[in-house]
């Protein structure tokens, strides 16, 4: 197979920091508690927590957690034509042939990294992940042989998937994902397996109970909307509203499994 174009991680990473998504977050932490100025979190919150060398906020100190909003998995998918026929056929070729297996992924640390190297961790594999800078050209690459599989979002990959371009080998969820029941859990081969990315509203670190009880009574009100859900389940995503404590929870859950990820497989902290 052709080495991929995309390889080189050092001058990548050097080059690729997620740092307009670490202003926001920063603004918001230090922004006055008034429960005007909120803040969107992804499932990139806690794996940027488990990958910095240092930021300049405190992923937990600094927020008043409202409410998970939705949550999507994960997907590992690969061209039409693969040869490789199932998830449970890419671990046993990825097992017979160390390293050679190579995956499609956004940039270092981040959640379609860790979650290859999470896989690479239960599975006992050495599935080799070439970043890049966007999903277009992982698709080329794989498309064109380049690449053996990728792991994406399912807000990107569903649509993918169910317009032909790629075909799903398997979802991150626990069981088989609702939206997309056809395609099996990675669970089915390595139990207990279970990534799940999110989105979930935020307020400055400091904000009075009242008003974020009260976001959080907003937050479940709009997503009991059939609407809502529609447009949610447009982009792969599924209502998943939690208390605040839920959430502190889950990011406290979500960056600790990452960290130990991080450590076990000596990524490189930037």
């Amino acid at each position: 197979m052709a080495v991929p174009r995309a390889q080189n991680f050092d001058g990548y990473t050097a080059r690729r920091q997620p740092g307009f998504r670490q202003a926001a977050w920063n603004a918001v932490a230090k922004s006055a508690p008034d429960g005007y100025l909120l803040t969107m979190l992804t499932g990139a919150f806690s794996a940027r927590a488990a990958v910095a060398k240092s930021l300049p906020y405190d992923p937990i100190r600094d927020f008043a957690f409202v409410s998970l909003v939705s949550g999507y998995p994960m997907v590992v998918a690969t061209a039409p034509n693969s040869p490789i026929n199932s998830f449970a056929d890419l671990i046993a070729r990825a097992k017979a042939a160390p390293f050679s297996v190579t995956y499609g992924m956004n940039l270092p640390g981040s959640v379609h990294h860790l979650t290859g190297e999470l896989i690479n961790v239960e599975a006992g594999t050495s599935l080799r992940g070439i970043p890049y800078r966007g999903n277009t050209q992982i698709v080329q690459d794989l498309l064109g042989g380049r690449l053996d599989i990728m792991i994406e979002t399912g807000t990107i990959a569903f649509a993918q998937i169910n317009g032909g371009t790629l075909r799903g080998l398997a979802v991150s969820s626990r069981k088989r994902f609702a939206l997309e029941p056809d395609i099996p859990a990675i669970a089915e081969t390595l139990p207990g397996f279970e990534v799940m990315s999110w989105l979930g509203l935020a307020a400055p670190g400091g904000t009075s109970r009242a008003i974020v009880d009260r976001l959080n009574w907003e937050v479940r009100e709009i997503l009991k909307l059939p609407d809502i859900r529609d447009k949610l389940a447009i982009v792969g995503n599924i209502p998943m509203p939690s208390t605040p404590e839920q959430m502190h929870d889950h990011i406290e859950q979500d960056a600790a499994r990452w960290s130990r990820i991080v450590d076990l497989k000596g990524i490189e902290k930037y």
